[in-house]
């Protein structure tokens, strides 16, 4: 029984770190929306990142509930809740990297203007 608090525990830490992480996210690709001066770039930025939030919160709230009711119902009901917790997970990071690459267009377009300091480099 130890061992399951423990994953449960870790899943909830897990899952609070990456909705840290994606509200980052969200503030430097806000930055660079802010400073791009093409506004077709500027909308798909905001498109992408719309969803982060309500994915986000989505996330927490399943793991919480994860959490609160493991081990209180079937087999089933338990693989079911996985299963959606990797779902939304997914949808989340899709809409990370829809979000990082629309930011990338972004600082691309924000080097033509030389009064911009601000610009996305992706880690290698």
């Amino acid at each position: 029984e130890k061992s399951e608090f423990s994953s449960m525990t870790d899943m909830i830490k897990t899952c609070k770190e990456i909705i840290a992480l994606t509200k980052n996210i969200q503030k430097h690709a806000s930055m660079i929306s802010k400073n791009c001066p093409d506004k077709r770039l500027v909308m798909s930025l905001a498109n992408s990142m719309e969803p982060i939030g309500m994915l986000s919160q989505q996330l927490n709230i399943i793991a919480s509930v994860k959490a609160s009711a493991s081990g209180k119902y079937n087999e089933a009901a338990e693989v079911e809740a996985d299963e959606m917790l990797t779902i939304n997970a997914q949808n989340l990071m899709k809409s990370v990297r829809d979000t990082v690459r629309a930011s990338e267009a972004c600082s691309v377009k924000m080097l033509s203007n030389p009064n911009n300091n601000l610009q996305f480099r992706r880690k290698r």
